[in-house]
């Protein structure tokens, strides 16, 4: 039976890369990071499931790949436009981002201005990130979710391919379901980073901004403002995630259609 191709180390390590400390530890290989994703409960889950592969027989009546295939590039082609329309014009009134007006309240009525740290920083930063959280976290969830389907409406085609097709699907749903707490803490700290990136700039452009005057933060939302500039690198991390687990999908449909051919 074939097997099912790893994705090299790539986009989301290269994603991350803004959100890392200096002296972060590199990153570790996927075999590693797959065995540390997985608990004790998802490993008897795993063991359990490798234990029916043998069992499962032929189709009578074997699917041509094609039609597989040709399903799962319109989902692509579908979520990534969805996705790439929505980052384009992640700034207009639909999605409700702060603007710099809006900016320039919260930061007068969090008391940052003349205290840029601590309680008021705390406060400034979770009032101005709310709206970016929320809008990044649809978007990465309509895209799993997306994905989600399209894995599922697969699972009833992959096995009609043949019995080695079959074996790899249970095989990919047996490890995903093993590892999903684990990817799901991930994704957690993906989002959490973002904002504590946000947090960190926020600080910085305070400290630049000069003293007496009531401050002017137009130039933060500018195109090549740095609130553009942090939105665009959590962007990239979304999009990681996705290109992430579309290419595992993708893998596994290559190598069940190759099995068919």
């Amino acid at each position: 039976m074939s097997q099912l191709t790893l994705i090299p180390l790539g986009p989301i390590d290269a994603a991350a890369q803004p959100f890392l400390p200096e002296d972060a530890p590199p990153p570790i290989d996927p075999a590693t990071l797959l065995s540390d994703l997985i608990d004790l409960r998802g490993g008897v889950a795993l063991a359990e499931a490798l234990a029916t592969l043998d069992a499962i027989e032929a189709p009578a009546e074997p699917l041509p790949p094609a039609p597989v295939r040709a399903r799962l590039e319109a989902a692509v082609r579908d979520i990534e436009g969805r996705m790439a329309d929505a980052f384009e014009h992640a700034f207009k009134p639909r999605y409700r981002l702060p603007t710099a007006q809006r900016a320039q309240q919260v930061l007068a009525q969090s008391g940052v201005l003349e205290n840029p740290k601590g309680a008021p920083l705390r406060a400034a930063t979770r009032t101005l990130w709310a709206p970016f959280a929320e809008y990044l976290d649809t978007h990465l969830k309509r895209a799993r979710f997306a994905l989600r389907d399209t894995r599922a409406e697969l699972a009833e085609q992959l096995p009609r391919i043949s019995a080695d097709a079959a074996r790899l699907e249970r095989l990919d749903a047996a490890l995903a379901g093993a590892a999903h707490q684990g990817v799901e803490a991930l994704v957690l700290r993906a989002l959490s980073a973002c904002e504590q990136g946000f947090g960190a700039a926020l600080k910085g452009a305070l400290k630049a901004l000069p003293a007496g005057a009531a401050p002017d933060v137009s130039a933060w939302f500018a195109a090549d403002g740095w609130v553009p500039l942090h939105l665009r690198r959590c962007q990239a991390l979304i999009r990681a995630v996705v290109l992430h687990e579309r290419r595992m999908l993708e893998a596994l449909v290559e190598a069940a259609c190759g099995e068919g051919e």
